[in-house]
């Protein structure tokens, strides 16, 4: 038998290759086209977000007030059939300038549905102008942590300052009372939410929307601020890295935080979500997602968008 000899001219080897490689290319264009539609990254940052909403919204109603209506101090309350015990602790060092709210060491329900235990503790002595109150411009309010759980999630408070920018003599008619904050947050997720350890660092500015209304606050600067009135607008920047170790940035546009917002009153009374407002939260080397609290309804609906995808799922539930 004679072997038969096939000759390839260089032309058409060159054909061959330049098609073997543009089909690798194309296979290679699909594979790295995937829509990546996955919000868990998304999930992740929300959950730092209200975490530190929270621990500021506790440190300013603790030391206006005293005590923590929207979290609950002393006395026993029914909630969702069962009566809650106390949920935590108000301690006010005068001298030092400092206050702690202590959650005890056993998670407690608080009145917004969430389980808390350790401590906060806060300190006002960097405050200027003679301020005293969190209503009151240079008032400012640093934190930090101590063995503080939510959720079973440990929270640790790196640093994190609010302080009051509203002018001097300022108009409450005219002019609403704001904060800047900067923070740096870490949270690590027990095992049963997927382990890991977010990193959140942000700076932000939130203004009281309802400044003007005399039931919120008072004109002449001599009351506390009814804090389970008011409204907050919150704007800034994020970022940091999620759970799974992927870095992000995010922008946060006119988010409100309303606390006459309850869409469940019987078994969180005192949850109070964004009810309004964007972030564009952007993963590393993957296209925008979008955030969107919705338009002013009181609910817990969150839709999450990848423009770059065309992509909506408007049945998103964050923590």
């Amino acid at each position: 038998m004679k072997t038969k000899s096939i000759l390839i001219s260089s032309a058409t080897a060159g054909l061959i290759a330049v098609l073997f490689i543009t089909g690798c290319k194309k296979k290679d264009q699909q594979q790295e086209e995937q829509p990546d539609t996955s919000y868990s990254y998304v999930q992740d940052h929300n959950q730092a977000e209200i975490y530190n909403n929270d621990i500021g919204n506790i440190g300013m109603e603790a030391k206006e007030n005293g005590t923590l209506s929207n979290y609950r101090v002393t006395g026993n309350t029914y909630v969702g059939g069962i009566t809650a015990a106390p949920c935590a602790t108000v301690t006010l060092d005068t001298a030092a300038k400092t206050f702690t709210v202590d959650f005890g060491t056993t998670p407690c329900t608080c009145l917004d549905g969430r389980k808390r235990s350790g401590k906060l503790i806060y300190n006002y002595s960097a405050s200027t102008n003679g301020a005293k109150w969190p209503r009151q411009p240079g008032f400012s309010i640093s934190c930090t942590s101590q063995n503080y759980v939510v959720d079973s999630h440990t929270v640790n408070i790196i640093n994190r300052t609010h302080t009051n920018t509203t002018p001097l003599g300022f108009n409450p008619s005219t002019t609403n009372i704001t904060w800047t904050t900067s923070a740096n947050i870490q949270i690590i997720k027990p095992s049963t939410a997927g382990g890991g350890t977010i990193t959140w660092t942000a700076t932000r500015n939130t203004e009281l929307t309802n400044t003007s209304d005399p039931t919120v606050y008072d004109p002449s600067g001599n009351y506390p601020i009814a804090w389970n009135k008011v409204i907050l607008r919150l704007n800034g920047t994020a970022s940091g890295t999620t759970a799974s170790g992927v870095s992000y940035t995010a922008t946060m546009s006119n988010l409100i935080w309303d606390a006459t917002c309850t869409p469940d009153p019987i078994l969180r009374p005192r949850r109070h979500p964004f009810k309004s407002g964007t972030i564009t939260f952007t993963p590393s080397n993957k296209p925008a997602r979008v955030i969107d609290f919705g338009n002013g309804s009181c609910d817990f609906n969150v839709c999450v968008s990848i423009p770059a995808y065309s992509y909506t799922n408007c049945n998103v539930t964050l923590p």
